[in-house]
């Protein structure tokens, strides 16, 4: 179920991988976690960041994710937009799973 931003939730994530690998893993699970999610990944800015954006194919946001650059790793902000029935942790977990 998409909910508005009443049911948003802002999580901060610690990847095991730089911003690009990150964000490259986070989107690939997003469209297995469910064929009706595409994810966009954007380029780096000049500082290194990447942002990827899950809309559901019907264009509605589902989730977004800021990475940035934090030694060889990648520090993350990931907005839900969505009410799972498997909770929130479960949700993050297929998300971030490998990433």
């Amino acid at each position: 179920m998409v909910g508005g931003d009443a049911s948003a939730s802002t999580v901060k994530h610690r990847f095991a991988h730089a911003p690009q690998r990150a964000a490259a893993c986070f989107a690939k699970n997003a469209e297995e976690h469910s064929s009706a999610l595409v994810a966009e990944v954007r380029a780096p800015d000049a500082k290194g960041r990447v942002e990827v954006i899950v809309r559901v194919k019907n264009g509605v946001t589902y989730a977004t994710a800021e990475l940035r650059p934090a030694g060889q790793r990648a520090d993350g902000t990931i907005e839900l937009m969505v009410v799972s029935s498997s909770g929130r942790r479960e949700l993050m977990r297929s998300l971030t799973e490998g990433c």
